[in-house]
């Protein structure tokens, strides 16, 4: 009987071990079994623009699920990002760059051509010691150079864009016409 329970009790601190390691090397099969992770939302409630993925870069970290699919007026899309596989003491940090096709207007009013030549960039960090944070802006910024300037922001609101925290592992960003209110 005591060498079923030593036994037993080893197994089990050897399956916690085995555990530990799969999620740092990355034998884990969902990415909520990472050490950090982020849901990351967007949302396009223009009435005007289609939005694709064009870019994406990572100071820390990778896709879980890559965002591949164009965002249409009305539509949203839900993709993953988490530390890499085999990272030890790292989050995840970075962002993603949206071509915005067919928009109308942008913040001057002045009109965009079809070729799409318009950005809304997405920026956020999870790291290992710290807080989670989100920016985003409508235009003018790099992916790398907006994501440099994050801070503690829980809320970013201006004219065609903004971001939230919908809980401690969830961010949603939104991109909307100008006139329409918050």
């Amino acid at each position: 009987m005591e060498l079923v329970e030593k036994t037993g009790g080893a197994i089990g601190a050897a399956a916690k071990v085995i555990d530990q390691f799969n999620t740092w090397f990355g034998g884990v099969s969902s990415v909520q079994d990472k050490t950090r992770w982020l849901e990351i939302t967007l949302v396009n409630l223009s009435t005007d623009a289609k939005l694709s993925v064009d870019d994406s870069w990572f100071d820390s970290g990778r896709f879980w699920s890559q965002p591949f699919q164009s965002l249409v007026p009305g539509t949203a899309m839900t993709f993953y990002v988490c530390n890499k596989d085999g990272s030890i003491m790292t989050g995840v940090s970075g962002g993603v760059g949206l071509e915005v096709w067919q928009a109308r207007y942008i913040s001057d009013n002045s009109v965009v051509s079809d070729s799409g030549n318009s950005w809304w960039i997405c920026t956020f960090s999870n790291p290992f010691s710290g807080s989670i944070k989100c920016l985003t802006r409508w235009k003018g910024y790099g992916i790398k150079g907006l994501w440099e300037e994050m801070d503690d922001t829980h809320m970013v609101r201006d004219e065609r864009c903004g971001c939230y925290m919908k809980d401690d592992k969830k961010i949603v960003y939104i991109f909307k016409n100008p006139e329409t209110p918050w």
